[in-house]
């Protein structure tokens, strides 16, 4: 045994098992399906399915299966429906603060919707482009605060544009082409995450 490491014996709990007859069922019964709580909003519209699934049905069914169904308001949609049509960076920012505030979204998720919204404008944010075109990093790391994600987002984009310029890249195609290129190049490096 290693001088270094002590090994601290716990008392083994027993595992409780729906075979227990010591259990009060009808108590317990009452009080799990009370403090079940799991994405409420979701799983209510999925139990009350009347009509014939959908492909979004089935996509709804895995994001609540996976945990990873974002509650969307309609004022965002409507402010991404804004930008497309009028695009400013003003509300460029403003729309990546609001979507930042959601669960589910941070940095490379509500980039990812800004750049399906205006890919003219702006593109995802990605580890292996990210690394391949900021010449003294070789990692992405994604701040804390959302006013610093924000502020790192948009000089990333401007280092974007600038390389596209310099490279003769199409803006709206640059996240996908400088993705492969650090796969194509870099495949031997691991990402870090």
């Amino acid at each position: 045994m290693d001088n270094n490491h002590k090994t601290i014996n716990m008392p083994e709990q027993k595992m409780r098992k729906i075979q227990d007859e010591t259990i009060n069922w009808t108590e317990e019964i009452t009080k799990a399906q009370n403090s079940y709580k799991f994405q409420p909003e979701l799983t209510a519209k999925l139990d009350n399915q009347k009509e014939d699934f959908t492909h979004v049905t089935l996509l709804e069914i895995v994001l609540w299966k996976t945990n990873r169904y974002p509650e969307i308001k309609d004022d965002i949609v409507e402010q991404i429906n804004i930008l497309r049509n009028n695009y400013s960076e003003e509300t460029a920012k403003d729309v990546l603060r609001k979507l930042l505030s959601l669960k589910g979204f941070d940095l490379p998720m509500a980039s990812t919707v800004l750049r399906f919204a205006v890919p003219m404008h702006l593109q995802i944010i990605d580890k292996r482009v990210y690394r391949f075109i900021n010449e003294d990093v070789n990692e992405f790391r994604i701040p804390y605060k959302n006013e610093d994600k924000v502020q790192l987002y948009f000089s990333y984009i401007a280092k974007l544009k600038e390389v596209c310029t310099q490279k003769n890249i199409p803006f709206e195609k640059a996240d996908r082409i400088l993705y492969q290129l650090d796969k194509n190049l870099n495949s031997e490096i691991p990402i870090k995450y």
